[in-house]
């Protein structure tokens, strides 16, 4: 328990002794912490609605386009109303790849989805990819941990061991004060 105390208490030190530094490795943590969090809450949530969620239908009343998202997604707003009517959720987020609008054909548009909970305020296709998204979270995770471990790491390792006995080698000289000695005589 000595070992862990010094070892962060070592760190602390560092940490102090950088000063404005900080600021730099702070705000680098905190840009990996937040690109962690963006795909790690959307896999587990996404995992939590298709192992254990609620199966339904979800009617979109409002779609735009989302233009921080890859190809043609669409960022669409309605209610999601559960297989057997028993939950009922208005205002769930609903994304998904439409070429066009997907309100052009008429209202209501009806997809299929499922949430995690009946507190959900996210509902997900079927099947949807969350590997990738819990894949790439903890990938994130993983470089954050590193950059963690960069700001924090003193560096220079542990201290060398102190010697065990006082014996000197055999091929050290004797000191000075033994060789005088040894002339006179």
């Amino acid at each position: 328990m000595a070992r862990l105390r010094q070892a962060v208490l070592r760190r602390v030190d560092h940490v102090w002794d950088l000063g404005w530094a900080n600021l730099f490795g702070a705000a680098l943590v905190g840009f990996f912490l937040w690109l962690t969090l963006m795909p790690l809450g959307d896999g587990i949530d996404q995992l939590r609605a298709e192992r254990w969620g609620i199966g339904g239908t979800v009617s979109l009343s409002r779609c735009a386009i989302d233009d921080w998202a890859r190809g043609d997604p669409w960022r669409c707003g309605g209610t999601f109303v559960s297989a057997d009517a028993t939950v009922r959720i208005d205002g769930v987020t609903y994304e998904e790849s439409f070429d066009d609008d997907p309100r052009i054909a008429g209202e209501p548009v009806s997809r299929a989805a499922r949430v995690s909970g009946s507190g959900a305020s996210r509902a997900w296709p079927p099947g949807d990819g969350w590997q990738a998204s819990l894949i790439g979270g903890i990938f994130c995770l993983f470089l954050t941990a590193m950059v963690l471990g960069w700001w924090v790491d003193p560096g220079g390792g542990r201290p060398a061991p102190a010697p065990t006995t006082r014996r000197r080698p055999r091929s050290a000289k004797p000191p000075a004060r033994l060789r005088m000695r040894r002339r006179r005589r």
